[in-house]
C-alpha cells in the first residue's frame, strides 16, 4: 500500500452539505483542471494545489491539505473510529472521478516541472519546479464551491498568524462530481443512477456567502495592526 493509498478499514463518507483566482459565487460548476501539483510544508503535511479553469475563463486556485504533519491520511474521530481528513477526501475524490484510481497513485506517478508558484519574498509568481499531477491536467471535473466571509489572518508582531476583526471574503472547494452523471464518489460506488447530493447541495449553497466570521477581542485585534505596516491578508 502506497503511502497515500486509502485504508480498507476506513469507510468513504458523502462530503456535508454545509452551509490570480477571481472569486467566485457559490454554486456547482463545470471546470477543467488547469494545474495541480504536490507540495509540503515545513512541518510536514503534504497538500494538492488544484487550479481550476471554469466555462467563463475564470480561475479557481486551491491549496487541498490532505495529511497531517504526521503525513496521515486520517483521523480519529468521536467514536474512536478512524476517518479520512476532508481534504484527503476532497483531494481523493478528484483523482478517483478523474483516473478510476487514488490520490497516491496521481501521487506516485507525478512529474517533475516547472510552475508558476507564488514567492511571497518577492511579491510575484516565479518558474518553481513542483510535482506535477498530470493525469489530472485537462480533465473535466464539475466542482462544488462555496464563497465564505471570514476573519483576516495577521502577523501579531511575533511571527504568530491571528485572526483580527477585519474581514475578506474566500472560495472553498467543497466536493467534486462526475462530469457526466452528477454524481458523487460514493453514489458511483453504490451503483447509483441518479444524483442526489449535489442537487441539494445546489440548492441549498448556490447564490450564498456564509459567514464564518469570529468576534475578536480588542487586545487581539490591536496586536494584530503594528504601527506603521500594513499587514498582508
Amino acid at each position: 500500500m502506497g503511502k497515500f493509498s486509502m485504508h480498507d478499514d476506513i469507510k468513504l463518507k458523502e462530503t456535508s452539505l454545509g452551509g490570480g483566482s477571481y472569486l467566485w459565487d457559490s454554486g456547482v460548476y463545470k471546470t477543467i483542471v488547469d494545474m495541480a501539483y504536490f507540495d509540503q510544508s515545513k512541518g510536514g503535511a503534504h497538500s494538492l494545489n488544484v487550479t481550476l479553469l471554469g466555462e467563463d475563463g475564470k480561475k479557481l486556485k486551491q491549496t487541498v491539505w490532505f495529511t497531517n504533519r504526521k503525513e496521515e491520511v486520517h483521523f480519529i474521530n468521536q467514536k474512536g473510529e478512524k476517518d479520512y481528513l476532508p481534504g484527503y477526501t476532497l483531494a481523493n475524490n478528484l483523482a478517483l472521478i478523474i483516473t478510476g484510481e487514488d490520490i497516491n497513485e496521481a501521487f506516485e506517478n507525478s512529474e517533475k516541472k516547472m510552475v508558476n508558484v507564488y514567492d511571497f519574498n518577492e511579491k510575484k509568481e516565479k518558474p518553481t519546479e513542483k510535482s506535477v499531477a498530470t493525469s489530472l491536467l485537462g480533465k473535466q471535473i464539475k466542482a462544488a464551491v462555496l464563497k465564505q466571509t471570514v476573519n483576516k489572518r495577521v502577523n501579531d508582531g511575533t511571527g504568530n498568524y491571528v485572526d483580527s476583526a477585519e474581514t475578506r471574503d474566500e472560495n472553498q472547494l467543497k466536493e467534486f462530481y462526475f462530469p457526466d452523471s452528477d454524481l458523487t464518489v460514493v453514489e458511483k460506488a453504490k451503483d447509483a443512477t441518479e444524483a442526489l447530493m449535489m442537487p441539494k447541495w445546489a440548492e441549498r449553497n448556490t447564490g450564498k456567502t456564509l459567514n464564518r466570521v469570529k468576534e475578536v477581542t480588542g487586545s487581539t485585534s490591536a496586536a494584530a495592526k503594528p504601527a506603521g505596516k500594513k499587514l498582508f491578508n
